[in-house]
């Protein structure tokens, strides 16, 4: 799969939105990037970033009170897991880009249209 941000992942949160392509964009730029010291630059932004998503939402399920906080929570140290392991590959010259796109594949066709979709729903009137 190719990284490409498409209008369908949006949930309607203008800052969530946002961000979620931005990460994209990042990882895109990784895929792209060839020499190891731009490589290693953009994993670490890339994770810095992410962090800053998870902790936003996250923030943002406590103020709402979600009761599916416990278990996206969850979710998110399951992939900045598999981004840390990533990154600490990247770091010690093993850049595995089929990793990358694995990871944010399953960014784009799971936890985005399920798990966040699910909180996205939770939030409008009515839910």
């Amino acid at each position: 799969m190719t990284i490409e941000w498409k209008d369908s992942y949006k949930l309607g949160d203008e800052k969530l939105d946002a961000q979620h392509q931005h990460l994209f964009d990042l990882a895109k730029k990784m895929l792209a990037a060839e020499d190891a010291k731009t490589i290693r630059a953009l994993a670490a932004e890339l994770y810095k970033h992410t962090r800053i998503h998870f902790e936003d939402e996250e923030g943002l399920m406590r103020q709402r009170n979600y009761p599916g906080l416990d278990s996206h929570i969850e979710s998110h140290n399951r992939l900045l897991g598999r981004l840390t392991s990533l990154s600490q590959a990247i770091g010690q010259g093993q850049v595995d880009k089929n990793a990358l796109d694995a990871l944010m594949t399953d960014w784009a066709m799971f936890h985005i249209p399920l798990d966040d979709a699910r909180f996205e729903a939770f939030l409008k009137p009515g839910a």
